[in-house]
C-alpha cells in the first residue's frame, strides 16, 4: 500500500488542534492504519521525500501537534498511536503522577529514541541569554524572566537550569509558553531574558549577537534525544504491533538516506519550515543520527536526570525511569548502543 502524504491539513482531533498531514486511512479495509504524531511538518515531509515507507503493508495518518502537552494528551487519549516528545517527558509525568507508576501500571511507554550524533557546534538542546539581560552565567539568574515550554526535555532543560543556579520559580518570573516555538519567539522578540528550548529556534538571535548561549545539554546532563511514546495497550494490540515492527525496519533505513542525500534534504527543510540558509544547515545537522538502544548507560544518564529534578523539588516524586523504555523494537530499528553513538560522528 503506497503511502499518500496529504498536502493539506485537515482533521482535529481530542480538541488540542491535531493536524493531520498523513495517508489514507483506508476505512473499511482491512489495512491497519498507524497514526504517528510529530511536531513539526519537516520530518514526515523528509520521510515521504526518503521514500522508505513506499510498498509498506500499512497506511501512516501523520499528525502535525506541536508541543509535548499536545503530543501526550493525543496518546493517553488514544488519538495517535505515536506522540512526538522529548525524552524526559515521562519522567516529569511520572515524577507528578497522582498514581504511582510501577511495571504493571505504566500508562506510556518509550518505543523509539533518536538524535544527532554529539558535535559541540550543534548542541540541539539549549539555554541562553538575551545580550541586554545582564546575565552571564546561569546563577545570575535571580528575579530574570525565564521563558520554557511544558513537558518535554525543553521543560527538563529549565528544570534542572534552575536547579543548577541553586534557584527555584519562586525566584524568577518563570513565563510557560504552550509549545517551543512560542517560548523561542518570545525569546527572539525581547520579551524574556532567559530561554530554554531548542537549539534552532533561537538561531537568529544568536547569530545577530542578540544572545548567548550559556547551557547546552552537554552542561545539564539531559540525553536529549527524540522519542515516540505508545500507550501500554497499543503495544498489547498484535495488528499494531505487527505494523509497528515493518514501520520502524523501514525507518532504519531513513538515516543513511539522510547522510547521503543533503541537498534533497535541504530543499526539503527549506520549504516545509520557510527558514533560511543559516538554519537549514543546522536544521541538517541536529536532525542526522540513528536510533538508540535503551541501556543500562542511557538509562543511568535518564535517571540522573529525574535524580537531579527530585532532588531541586523540581517534581515531588522520585520516577524510576527504567519503566518506561520498552525496547521491543530495538532489532528492527537497527538500534545502537550508547559507545558506538558516542564513536559516531
Amino acid at each position: 500500500m503506497n503511502k499518500k502524504i496529504l498536502a493539506s491539513l485537515t482533521a482535529l482531533l481530542v480538541g488540542v488542534g491535531l493536524n493531520a498531514c498523513g495517508g489514507d486511512a483506508d476505512a473499511g479495509s482491512d489495512t491497519t492504519v498507524l497514526r504517528i504524531a510529530y511536531q513539526d511538518i519537516a520530518f514526515p515531509a523528509l520521510i515521504e521525500e526518503s521514500g522508505v515507507l513506499e510498498g509498506a503493508d500499512f497506511d501512516v495518518e501523520w499528525s502535525n501537534l506541536t508541543g509535548p502537552a499536545a503530543n501526550l494528551q493525543a496518546v493517553y487519549s488514544d488519538a495517535v498511536d505515536l506522540g512526538h516528545v522529548g525524552d524526559t517527558s515521562l519522567t516529569i509525568e511520572q515524577g507528578n503522577a497522582k498514581e504511582e507508576w510501577t511495571e504493571e501500571t505504566v500508562p506510556l511507554q518509550i518505543v523509539a529514541g533518536w538524535r544527532n550524533f554529539e558535535n559541540p557546534k550543534y548542541p540541539p538542546l539549549i539555554t541562553a541569554v538575551r545580550s541586554d539581560s545582564g546575565v552571564d552565567e546561569i546563577t545570575d539568574g535571580k528575579g530574570k524572566k525565564w521563558g520554557f515550554n511544558f513537558g518535554g526535555y525543553n521543560h527538563a532543560q529549565f528544570l534542572v537550569g534552575l536547579v543548577q543556579a541553586g534557584l527555584t520559580e519562586d525566584d524568577i518570573e518563570a513565563s510557560q509558553f504552550a509549545d517551543g516555538a512560542t517560548s523561542a519567539a518570545a525569546f527572539n522578540s525581547g520579551q524574556v531574558d532567559i530561554y530554554s528550548g531548542q537549539h534552532a529556534a533561537v538561531l537568529e538571535s544568536l547569530s545577530a549577537g542578540e544572545g548567548k548561549i550559556i547551557l547546552t545539554d552537554a552542561d545539564t546532563g539531559i540525553p536529549a534525544l527524540n522519542v515516540w511514546t505508545a500507550r501500554t495497550s497499543t503495544l498489547e494490540d498484535e495488528e499494531k504491533v505487527a505494523a509497528l515492527e515493518e514501520f520502524f525496519e523501514r525507518m532504519s533505513g531513513y538515516w543513511e538516506w539522510h547522510d547521503e542525500n543533503r541537498d534533497q534534504v535541504e530543499a526539503v527543510l527549506k520549504t516545509a519550515l520557510k527558514i533560511d540558509e543559516e538554519r537549514v544547515d543546522l536544521e541538517y545537522e541536529l536532525r542526522r543520527g540513528a536510533f538508540r538502544v535503551f541501556d543500562d548507560e542511557l538509562i543511568a544518564q535518564e535517571q540522573q536526570v529525574a535524580q537531579t529534578l527530585y532532588d531541586g523539588k523540581a517534581i515531588p516524586n522520585l520516577p524510576e525511569v527504567e519503566i518506561e523504555y520498552n525496547p521491543l523494537f530495538h532489532e528492527q530499528q537497527q538500534a545502537i548502543s550508547t559507545d558506538e553513538f558516542k564513536a559516531r560522528k
